[in-house]
């Protein structure tokens, strides 16, 4: 996780509901887990927290079937869900975010004058978390954030797709399927060989396309953000406007500030874990 200092945002009474539940194991597992962002084994927490194997199985279990944890398919690790971020972020109305992160969206959009998102990747999906709409007026796309993209036919999905190797990627695209294409733009992947073309497109521009795909009418860029830490896929940034406006010319033209955008928020991740 990168909210800076996140933790000690926490509000108290998240933490005296870890107490009073009698919970401090459980509060020592969630300090460890935020510490790793590649998880941790059981055996592993067990060693570092002293705290038996069986105990310890009990308290993942807990914490996992309350959605504060999950753990990873292959590598058997847990991990941090977003559910503890979510809460300390209504708390704080999203302080966080907009100390961080908000600023550079505020100024994409002013550039751009269209929607710009910021994405999470979390166990394999990425959700909207912040957004900042620089349309004043006429046609305007502002969907509600919190909303978890189809990847085949986002473009924040492409930029994301691009970024990964051979295995992962046709695991995640397994898993989404084309079923949902119909309830897309008229443009969304049907099946694999369309959705490797526009992903190999992706690669290539250096950030995700899409036009009357996601949405009959609207066009979108999108650019991976890296952790520099892990050197994997983060989140990702966006611009998103009506089509009839974010044309092929203006998608040019709004590129490298797009890309910018992302690299910014990169160095920011890299300062947040010096």
């Amino acid at each position: 996780m990168v909210f800076l200092n996140f933790w000690n945002t926490v509000p108290e009474n998240i933490l005296e509901f870890f107490m009073l539940s009698n919970n401090d194991r459980s509060l020592a597992v969630l300090e460890a887990l935020l510490k790793d962002v590649n998880g941790c084994a059981l055996s592993q927490l067990s060693v570092d927290l002293d705290i038996p194997k069986s105990a310890m199985h009990r308290l993942l279990s807990s914490l996992k079937d309350m959605g504060y944890i999950y753990q990873d398919e292959l590598t058997q690790h847990y991990k941090l869900t977003l559910k503890i971020a979510s809460m300390g972020l209504a708390y704080l109305s999203s302080r966080s975010i907009t100390e961080t992160f908000q600023p550079l969206l505020n100024q994409l959009a002013e550039q751009s004058h269209e929607l710009v998102r910021l994405g999470m990747i979390e166990n394999e999906n990425i959700i909207w978390i912040a957004k900042a709409q620089g349309a004043k007026s006429g046609l305007k796309y502002d969907p509600d954030s919190g909303g978890i993209a189809y990847l085949p036919a986002s473009s924040c999905g492409l930029t994301y797709l691009s970024a990964l190797n051979e295995t992962d990627f046709s695991r995640i695209v397994e898993r989404e399927g084309f079923e949902k294409a119909q309830s897309f733009g008229p443009n969304s992947p049907k099946n694999l060989a369309e959705l490797k073309a526009m992903v190999q497109d992706a690669k290539t521009r250096g950030y995700g396309l899409i036009s009357d795909t996601y949405e009959l009418g609207m066009t979108a860029m999108a650019k991976i953000i890296v952790n520099p830490h892990t050197g994997k896929p983060f989140g990702t940034v966006s611009i998103a406007g009506p089509s009839v406006r974010l044309n092929e010319q203006r998608v040019e033209q709004l590129a490298p500030a797009l890309v910018a955008t992302a690299e910014k928020i990169g160095e920011i991740i890299h300062l947040a874990h010096r």
